[in-house]
């Protein structure tokens, strides 16, 4: 038998996501549900999870997904000063990184802006926390997370490590453990997929590889209503999330999950 933590980390996005979302958890085909906290919408739906987790039959872990990328902007006067009134793209702390150049500090207290935006609209602690995007695997952003959640003292999350980590050998886990932090690990995310033979081969072979207790980060989505003319890319990429949607709901999914003897937890 193979446990995971079947995620997603979109609550708070969009309001095809979020149905999504309570959709999923009430039919308990969900784990685990990262919030993203630095968009208004956040404070206008968090309450519709809090009481779909409540009447839920089965435990939904709901967390933090910190997000440190655009279009988001700080939520601290010390962030506005360092990144200005929108955080930098994925590529910046790519290139900063290798030469050390990463604001640790202002990294942190955008990490703990969060969490306490968290814990003051939601009433509770975080069950983990996740950097949105992979950006953890950088040492000053894991580093700035580890700092935060070990001061948490009595409440602290678990924390997701990043794509690509191993069990045995990887620093950011030793770290986090020394400091007394649970550690989740990451597993393959589910396709961005328009056939279902797709998302079926994913759990029948692509699940394979995954840890134990990995977290596994699906994307659904019900449409959004758009406004204005709407990319290619963009397109593909809501069909594939509409995809995921109409896969996971299915009757067939709890079936495929037996057969392969995989269990959410």
């Amino acid at each position: 038998m193979k446990r995971i933590l079947l995620t997603s980390l979109e609550f708070g996005q969009s309001y095809g996501v979020d149905r999504a979302i309570c959709d999923l958890i009430i039919a308990g085909r969900l784990s685990a549900v990262g919030c993203v906290v630095t968009g208004k919408m956040w404070s206008r739906e968090f309450y519709q999870l809090r009481d779909v987790v409540a009447w839920a039959e089965h435990e939904t872990m709901v967390g933090l997904t910190v997000t440190l990328t655009k279009p988001a902007g700080p939520l601290t006067d010390f962030g506005r000063t360092v990144f200005g009134e929108t955080f930098p793209a994925p590529w910046w702390y790519a290139m900063r990184s290798p030469m050390k150049m990463l604001p640790e500090e202002a990294i942190a207290a955008e990490i703990a802006a969060q969490v306490d935006l968290f814990e003051e609209v939601y009433a509770r602690p975080p069950a983990f926390v996740a950097i949105q995007g992979n950006l953890a695997k950088h040492p000053a952003v894991h580093s700035a997370l580890i700092t935060v959640l070990s001061m948490m003292a009595g409440r602290e999350p678990a924390l997701v490590l990043p794509a690509g980590v191993s069990r045995s050998s990887n620093s950011i886990s030793k770290r986090a453990t020394k400091a007394g932090l649970e550690t989740i690990f990451s597993g393959p995310d589910l396709p961005m997929a328009d056939e279902d033979t797709d998302l079926r081969d994913f759990f029948w072979h692509g699940i394979n590889k995954a840890q134990d207790s990995a977290m596994v980060l699906c994307r659904p989505s019900y449409p959004e209503e758009q406004a204005q003319p709407v990319k290619k890319k963009n397109v593909r990429q809501s069909s594939s999330r509409e995809n995921q949607l109409k896969f996971l709901i299915s009757e067939e999914f709890p079936f495929l999950l037996m057969e392969k003897d995989i269990f959410l937890f």
